[in-house]
């Protein structure tokens, strides 16, 4: 929050190069967010919310 009041503080005194620099931290952080949500998104369908069991080296060569 504290972001957007500073990019609006800097349009409204004219400082465009702050301003400029605090929409693309903002912009930044945003898709940072989503990002991060696709990934747990992605592991979460993928793996089908469970975590992947792990086998010891006898177990799989019993198994075949």
């Amino acid at each position: 929050m504290e972001n957007i009041n500073n990019f609006i503080n800097s349009i409204a005194a004219g400082d465009n190069v702050t301003a400029k620099e605090e929409l693309e931290e903002l912009l930044s952080s945003k898709a940072f967010d989503a990002l991060q949500y696709r990934k747990q998104e992605i592991a979460s369908t993928l793996f089908g919310g469970e975590q992947e069991e792990e086998y010891s080296e006898e177990e799989i060569e019993s198994e075949e």
